[in-house]
């Protein structure tokens, strides 16, 4: 794939338009079965309470702006420097949506209750968006937050930007801990199974558009 290639040829390519289009369809899919997942098949289902080590070194504390200021600042610098590549956005938002269809599975087989002493984390503009200002403390396994900002991390081209983002996801990642928001396997697990679907996706392009 050619990251010099402008929007204009690239939706000349029917194959991009087509990952547009199910881009698309799979994002208001996502955004229209939160609710209901949450809702009709999750809170019902008896979850795990863990004891953590980890937490139990913290007293809880409410890290909130800072944490979603490193995440929506970092979301802004990595469109602002890749806007204009449409590959690059196209691979972002397809690994996005898959990240968040595989939380849909783990979130029901590895069902958790939340930690003691949480201090929920309320996103300003996804709960609004997906959740309709409720918040749902059993979206645990895998950590959301710490996901993105590694697809971020994954994405961005440049070394200094990406060291950037690296020093965001680890520095969210602990916020999180301390505020008991996640136990620490999700924060764990969450680079590892981003970077798994990261990869697939990005080969699945790689195949769709070898000659481009």
């Amino acid at each position: 794939m050619n990251n010099v290639i402008t929007w204009k040829q690239a939706l000349s390519l029917s194959r991009f338009r087509l990952h547009i289009y199910i881009s698309i369809a799979a994002a208001i899919l996502v955004l229209s079965s939160i609710s209901y997942f949450f809702n009709y098949i999750l809170l019902p289902k008896r979850g795990i309470l863990l004891d953590d080590f980890v937490l139990n070194l913290f007293t809880p504390r409410d890290w909130s702006w800072i944490i979603f200021g490193l995440i929506y600042s970092s979301v802004l610098l990595t469109i602002s420097f890749n806007c204009t590549k449409p590959f690059v956005m196209l691979l972002g938002v397809e690994a996005y949506i898959a990240v968040n269809l595989f939380r849909f599975i783990t979130l029901y087989t590895v069902t958790l209750d939340p930690p003691t002493g949480i201090i929920p984390l309320v996103d300003p503009v996804i709960t609004k968006i997906a959740y309709g200002d409720v918040v749902y403390l059993k979206d645990l396994f895998f950590s959301g937050h710490v996901a993105t900002l590694t697809l971020l991390f994954l994405l961005e081209p440049n070394k200094f930007r990406k060291t950037i983002l690296a020093g965001s996801t680890m520095l969210v990642g602990f916020l999180i801990l301390w505020q008991h928001v996640h136990y620490s396997v999700d924060v764990l697990f969450a680079p590892f199974f981003t970077w798994v679907i990261f990869s697939t996706i990005r080969k699945i392009q790689r195949r769709h558009f070898e000659s481009v």
